[in-house]
């Protein structure tokens, strides 16, 4: 969200600066007092969205103005930066920033959560990845975040021929662009499947070919959030899986059937 503010020039002209301000969830007053019941109090719900949401966008702001980012979306100025090597800060704060507000428009109430479900063709879609029913889904998304040693995203994504795929992406890490990925963790031990992930990356780097890489843009359709700021609040530091298997119980697959490709 914008808020155009003015500011008078040396030459006294006026013109309209733009800062990121907290957007407007559609039951944010409610959760404020009230929290999400059965996945945040209402301090956890602050910390989560309020206050992180805030601390984000106010570094965004400092970051962009007067840059030829200053206008934009967090979004449209994460994809505008991920390749500058010296812009990696504003490229922190706009992802984040942009997959928290995300994470967010996903979640709703317990009662309202549960009366909706994975729309047919997003299930007939999972088929191809061998998930054949909620479940499975539940436990494939819970399980990779779960087994993360740090902190991140599990991605449901999109690809380029309209197939599911699942990413972890640790840190800051988003699907929109290959190199902007972080799926490999270096800050701690390296599994057999990571080491494979490296070599494999290793090849590509050798291919002449390898700058199609550029061109694997992924579309998140849904995002896990287990950041530990996430759950410390209400859940503690071991409380990580409690809060995910909540987490699950709030989506709102309304909102994330229409993230899907439709004819």
């Amino acid at each position: 969200m914008f808020k155009l503010i003015s500011r008078s020039s040396i030459r006294n002209s006026t013109s309209l600066r733009s800062i990121h301000t907290l957007p407007k969830l559609i039951n944010h007053d409610v959760w404020v007092e009230k929290g999400i019941p059965g996945l945040f109090s209402p301090q956890g719900y602050n910390t989560a969205w309020t206050d992180y949401q805030t601390y984000l966008l106010t570094n965004l702001t400092l970051l962009t103005n007067g840059t030829g980012n200053e206008a934009k979306h967090p979004y449209q100025t994460m994809l505008n930066v991920a390749k500058q090597t010296t812009q990696q800060h504003t490229y922190h704060y706009a992802a984040m920033s942009h997959m928290n507000h995300f994470f967010f428009e996903q979640i709703a109430n317990k009662d309202h959560a549960q009366s909706t479900k994975p729309s047919r063709s997003l299930m007939e879609k999972l088929m191809h990845q061998d998930i054949l029913d909620v479940d499975a889904l539940r436990d494939k998304i819970l399980t990779m975040a779960e087994s993360a040693s740090g902190q991140g995203w599990v991605y449901m994504v999109e690809d380029k021929t309209k197939s599911l795929q699942f990413l972890t992406c640790n840190n800051d890490g988003t699907p929109y662009y290959f190199a902007k990925r972080q799926q490999l963790d270096f800050n701690s031990g390296i599994d057999e499947l990571s080491y494979k992930s490296l070599e494999n990356l290793e090849k590509r780097c050798q291919d002449p070919e390898f700058k199609k890489a550029e061109e694997e843009h992924m579309l998140p359709i849904l995002a896990i959030n287990f950041w530990d700021h996430m759950y410390i609040e209400d859940y503690g530091v071991t409380g990580k899986a409690e809060y995910l298997n909540n987490v699950w119980e709030h989506l709102n697959w309304d909102v994330i059937n229409k993230r899907l490709f439709q004819m």
